[in-house]
């Protein structure tokens, strides 16, 4: 793959996008790019091509592998390349001194949130800050070694399946196992049949693995970790019962993923998603930026090794970093005396459906461009199964005639299956603060029931 890359002029300084379900083959695509010392930039398999078109443009992608035909990523004015034809392409294999060495300050990766300009903002996360916060996972927190099993369900085009499936196992000597997309008839067998120890997951496939048929628990099973979003209580306990193994949480963000987990052998604390990792530092502050007493909930703000370089382009110099270094994290939590982080509430405007982020900004973007749109804000609501759902709040011209089910097709076409809205609720004017800013505390009060 490497050597395919490096006749092509791909080398330091280039970025290359990587669209594939997981397999070996994604593994050797990235770590292809890597060699060639490109930066790697995942695109998620259930983009379309839209927003495959928003982050190749911010990440200014020349070269894009991805499975042909029908892929959201083709025909964008990159060139697509097969992955599985290229990494067995080349005549010889990269002579060692072809192999560039990527400084530890150098972007490994670039991942995409919301941004407020263009509607996607490219992470920039380095070499270094990938190699210390795995080595540290993997040797002080998760403990995980040659002997075990990890489950490969989550997808490698996102931060969680990258940084604790695939880099994990191979920190650590451990066998991965991949069981294709998400089913949790088969995943439940597979754990069995593969002898799995060691299962990290997002809450919506705990509460899939909890509504199947009592199975025989797999004995290999240590534990499991959950991370994305919040697990509710009674989900992680019809969890464990199926899955025979405790389950423990963990807490992150795109800019500074995993900066704690309550992680064995300490007891497991209620409501907890553990201490820092090792070398990250917490902090708890109000308002001011001050740091409160254990046990206040306030701010939470993160400082570590494993954090971002910055954001790309337009983005750059918007970084949520405080004067003395911490990432403003935006979500609300205490501390308790033990130095354990207790999630209270997620960003107000970010929704986590099924523990993927949907950014309202992103999904809004979309819809005006309807010609019936006026104005549009994107609110999450309460949902048993996935967590949140989205629901887009409209202002439309009263010229143009237009049905829910339309704006809901519209959006179908231009955004991911968990960003499109399940329902459209039609307001005359949007309730606005004294500097015009929507209030979606006050439609979420009005438009959702209690």
């Amino acid at each position: 793959m490497a050597a395919r890359l490096l006749a092509l002029g791909v080398g330091p300084g280039a970025r290359v996008g990587l669209q594939m379900e997981n397999s070996a083959a994604f593994v050797a695509a990235w770590f292809g790019v890597i060699y060639a010392g490109a930066t790697v930039v995942p695109l998620p398999v259930k983009s379309t091509r839209a927003e495959v078109a928003v982050r190749a443009k911010t990440a200014a992608l020349g070269v894009v592998l991805a499975a042909p035909g029908g892929s959201a990523a083709d025909g964008g004015g990159w060139l697509t390349i097969d992955p599985h034809e290229a990494a067995g392409s080349s005549d010889s294999a990269v002579p060692i001194e072809g192999i560039v060495a990527s400084s530890a300050g150098s972007d490994a990766m670039i991942l995409f949130t919301s941004g407020t300009t263009t509607g996607a903002r490219g992470v920039r996360i380095s070499h270094g800050a990938l190699l210390a916060h795995t080595r540290t996972l993997a040797s002080q927190t998760l403990r995980l070694g040659p002997d075990d099993v990890l489950l490969g369900t989550l997808p490698l085009t996102h931060s969680y399946g990258i940084r604790m499936v695939m880099l994990m196992g191979l920190a650590t000597g451990a066998r991965v196992v991949f069981d294709g997309p998400f089913s949790a008839s088969r995943s439940l067998q597979t754990i069995r049949d593969e002898a799995v120890t060691w299962v990290p997951a997002v809450p919506t496939m705990f509460a899939a693995w909890a509504a199947q048929p009592q199975p025989p628990p797999a004995p290999s099973l240590r534990w499991c970790l959950s991370a994305g979003a919040p697990l509710a209580p009674a989900i992680l306990d019809a969890a464990e019962q199926r899955l025979g193994a405790e389950i423990r949480q963990g807490y992150g963000m795109t800019e500074a993923t995993f900066s704690t987990v309550d992680a064995p052998p300490a007891a497991r604390t209620a409501g907890s998603v553990g201490p820092a990792v090792p070398g990250v530092e917490l902090r708890v502050v109000d308002e001011a930026g001050r740091p409160v007493p254990a046990g206040t909930v306030g701010e939470v703000r993160v400082r570590g090794p494993h954090q971002m370089s910055g954001y790309l382009g337009d983005e750059a110099g918007r970084e949520p970093v405080d004067p003395d270094g911490f990432i403003r994290t935006g979500d609300l939590g205490a501390l308790d005396a033990a130095g354990r982080l207790r999630v209270v509430d997620r960003t107000r405007d970010l929704i986590i459906r099924g523990g993927e982020n949907v950014y309202p900004s992103e999904v809004e973007a979309h819809l005006a461009t309807h010609p019936a749109v006026r104005e549009v804000a994107v609110i999450g609501r309460p949902d048993a199964f996935f967590g949140e759902v989205v629901v887009a709040v409209l202002v439309v011209d009263p010229v143009v005639a237009v049905t829910a089910d339309a704006l809901i097709a519209f959006a179908a076409e231009r955004l991911s299956p968990h960003k499109v809205p399940v329902a459209i609720v039609f307001v005359d004017a949007m309730p606005t603060g004294p500097s015009g800013k929507v209030l979606k505390r006050e439609l979420r009060r009005r438009e959702l029931p209690a």
